[in-house]
């Protein structure tokens, strides 16, 4: 029997591709903020394979506070050769795939990835950041380095925020003076965000039924949705832009969730409270 999607799964499938973000990065002249090039502190594999150069990582790990910085598991940064998500793949279930042919279309890029394996390996929150080359044909140099730099600042957040979702008693002391459990503020933060659309139209893959971080399907992670969003929106934060389907947000993502902009600029400035 033939399967077929559900015009909802669908839509949340449609984040997994890139055409609409391609196409707007483009046609909306978005810029990246002034980055200065500034030396980075981790190591770098396969640097031919990345179409932004160490000192620009390193001037894009700097737009995350001190505290922030400090928080990351950030190991290394490898350089990987194009991928795409596979026609296969759901919502809840992305399937990568080096053969364009297997593709969910030639613009569903996988732009960059966080690998937790030396976690695993090393008994320790540990992760390395992947980052794709994207293909020529697929856009300018300038839109293909616009979506670098937005997986990059992506994952630097995965870094951040995995430890305070899934590390027990992970404290966090908030420039107010107020300690929080890593978990909980993680919670609060999808409170906040389910009051509004997803702030990204990659976002969107991970919400469930009525917008919420929630799904009756067995596969669906609540933690991995909202980190997705809290990642998203990190980049928005960070890099001031987000691409939603939405003209008047574009540019603009907290216009209409000014809190979540406030809470998310206070979990990066929070500072973790190590044990004794």
């Amino acid at each position: 029997m033939e399967k077929h999607e559900s015009s909802s799964e669908q839509y949340k499938t449609s984040g997994l591709d890139m055409r609409e973000t391609l196409d707007w990065y483009r046609n909306s002249r978005v810029e990246m903020p002034s980055i200065p090039e500034m030396d980075f502190s981790h190591p770098v594999e396969n640097q031919e394979l990345i179409e932004l150069s160490e000192r620009e990582m390193g001037g894009l790990f700097a737009l995350f506070p001190e505290n922030a910085r400090n928080r990351s598991i950030l190991r290394k940064v490898v350089g990987q050769s194009p991928t795409w998500f596979h026609r296969d793949s759901t919502s809840e279930q992305p399937k990568p795939t080096t053969n364009e042919a297997e593709a969910m279309s030639p613009t569903a890029i996988v732009p960059s990835y966080i690998d937790y394996t030396p976690w695993d390996e090393l008994k320790v929150p540990t992760a390395d950041i992947w980052l794709y080359k994207i293909p020529q044909n697929a856009a300018s140099e300038k839109v293909r380095r616009l979506v670098l730099a937005e997986g990059f600042v992506h994952e630097i957040g995965h870094s951040i925020v995995q430890p305070a979702l899934y590390v027990e008693n992970h404290s966090l002391k908030f420039p107010n003076g107020k300690i929080v459990n890593g978990l909980k503020a993680m919670l609060h933060f999808a409170e906040l965000a389910e009051k509004h659309p997803p702030i990204s139209h990659y976002a969107s893959t991970y919400r469930g039924s009525n917008n919420k971080f929630e799904s009756d399907n067995p596969n669906y992670n609540v933690k991995t949705a909202i980190s997705e969003e809290m990642c998203e929106t990190i980049a928005a934060h960070l890099l001031g832009f987000a691409y939603c389907g939405d003209n008047s947000r574009g540019k603009n993502p907290f216009a209409d969730r000014p809190e979540v902009r406030d809470f998310v600029r206070d979990f990066l400035n929070a500072e973790l409270i190590k044990k004794e």
